[in-house]
């Protein structure tokens, strides 16, 4: 089985924000969002994506973080039971509770990867304290803990709920599972009371539609290309994706808005094929809607 990732905090700041749902009692430990940065991270063939957790919780001491492949359990799953086929997925990383408004962070931008390196400027990271099995957390106030290059790590205190930020010690690249991926995040406050939240998101690979060819035959055009896949085995960098649909979108000439014009299945070899009508002139393109481990891709235009 996979092991979990590990995860080390990067920087905390404060967030006021309101929930969306009615908040426990004021002071209660309690957990009000779980969010990952980027939400939808597609790994290539090469390069990895290094994801930033935000967990916004209030009254606690301590907050850690694991991420694993696999769906979060679902909330009538006896504990220790895994998932069956009929549980519902977990919704998108930030969803599994109300998510707040967060002030943006400049060092790291929405939908951005993170550097392996803390850039300079940015709360260095925080070893992981004793106790917890392991698992980074967070600097208990008036504690400073020594990061990698020496310089103490802080937890920045403003307002009932407080915003932890953690950066998982790996990245994300092709040789790890694509697919379901949660994350499991767990505050403790000074009397040993915890609460756990869980968040969810897609690990996927990349796709690419290679070779589209537009060419007008009577009253409409054929229109082919290739649609390949990062390798699952990894012994190559794409390999072709063989019964996918893959859409074919036209925009007339003088428009901005693009239609489905027809559709193709793609053959063992990846290729697929499709003949339409034709319009009048303008733009061809040919899109696949992805799945839950491969990403979505979009040919280049063609004229015709």
């Amino acid at each position: 089985m996979m092991r979990p990732l590990l995860a080390t905090l990067v920087l905390a700041t404060a967030t006021t924000a309101a929930a969306a749902a009615p908040a426990p009692a004021s002071g209660d430990l309690a957990i009000r969002s779980v969010v990952v940065r980027p939400s939808d991270p597609v790994v290539g063939p090469s390069g990895s994506v290094r994801l930033v957790v935000d967990v916004v919780a209030r009254g606690a001491d301590r907050v850690s973080v694991v991420l694993e492949p696999g769906r979060a359990p679902a909330e009538d799953d006896e504990p220790g039971e895994e998932p069956g086929p009929d549980v519902t997925p977990s919704p998108p990383s930030g969803d599994a509770v109300p998510v707040p408004s967060v002030s943006p962070d400049p060092a790291v931008p929405p939908g951005a990867t993170v550097p392996a390196t803390v850039p300079p400027g940015t709360v260095p990271a925080a070893v992981p304290l004793p106790g917890l099995g392991g698992l980074a957390s967070a600097v208990v106030p008036g504690v400073t803990g020594a990061s990698r290059d020496g310089r103490p790590a802080r937890r920045i205190s403003s307002g009932e709920w407080e915003t932890w930020r953690f950066l998982p010690d790996k990245a994300l690249s092709r040789w790890y599972p694509s697919g379901p991926w949660t994350v499991v995040a767990t505050a403790v406050n000074g009397r040993g009371e915890r609460v756990v939240a869980h968040a969810g998101f897609n690990l996927r690979r990349e796709t690419e539609i290679e070779g589209l060819k537009v060419a007008r035959e009577g009253n409409g055009v054929r229109v082919t290309g290739t649609l390949m896949r990062v390798d699952p085995v990894g012994k190559v960098d794409y390999r072709p994706f063989a019964g996918q649909r893959v859409r074919i979108r036209f925009r007339p000439e003088g428009s901005s808005r693009w239609k489905t014009v027809g559709e193709a299945v793609t053959r063992r070899d990846g290729w697929f094929t499709a003949r339409v009508r034709a319009d009048g002139e303008g733009a061809w393109r040919a899109e696949y809607a992805g799945t839950s481990r491969y990403a979505a891709d979009a040919s280049p235009q063609r004229e015709a």
